[in-house]
């Protein structure tokens, strides 16, 4: 019997060991977000001073759909200096999620295929659609989970909000200028 409950033991121990991290507002989320579509390796930190989305969709999920297009005209109004945008594909074959790529191909954002959902898995993500806004300090601002599409609205005055505070320069620590928020 002890072999057993030994053999039990270690078994919830290793567990609880991969439990899933929900990140929360104030929190710093995990860094190594993956390969882009184009080969290029993604780090959240390199990204830091910047708005960040990390965002994780699939094909048949209406809200994500919805969300990319409004993400990607942000991103185009802004600038890839102060936002970046990571559309991580959850657990689609990697035949639809080619042909969905493609379909988004005029879309500025970084596209990144979470096949087997280990990176979902760190982030806590147990159902799409599943947003956290990264603020210029690396830091999650703001986490959308399992919205509607007039979410969609409440995430565009979020980020509306983060890019017209004030950004401070770490070297001069001089405020730079409000940015304009971005049609709603």
């Amino acid at each position: 019997m002890k072999p057993i409950f030994a053999n039990l033991f270690v078994i919830l121990a290793m567990l609880a060991a991969t439990v899933v991290n929900a990140y929360e507002v104030g929190e710093q989320p995990y860094d190594r977000l993956g390969h882009a579509t184009g080969g290029d390796e993604i780090f959240l930190s390199d990204g830091k001073g910047q708005i960040q989305v990390v965002t994780f969709w699939a094909t048949w999920c209406a809200p994500c759909r919805k969300e990319l297009p409004v993400l990607a005209a942000i991103k185009e109004q802004e600038g890839a200096k102060d936002v970046r945008v990571y559309a991580i594909n959850l657990k689609e074959d990697r035949k639809v999620y080619r042909k969905s790529i493609k379909a988004f191909e005029d879309y500025n954002l970084t596209f990144l295929h979470d096949r087997r959902g280990r990176l979902a898995s760190k982030f806590g993500v147990e159902g799409i659609p599943h947003m956290l806004i990264i603020g210029r300090d690396g830091l999650v601002a703001h986490k959308h989970v399992g919205y509607g599409e007039t979410t969609i609205y409440e995430i565009v005055k979020e980020l509306n909000a983060l890019l017209s505070a004030p950004v401070i320069a770490a070297e001069t620590g001089a405020v730079q200028p409000l940015r304009t928020a971005v049609s709603e």
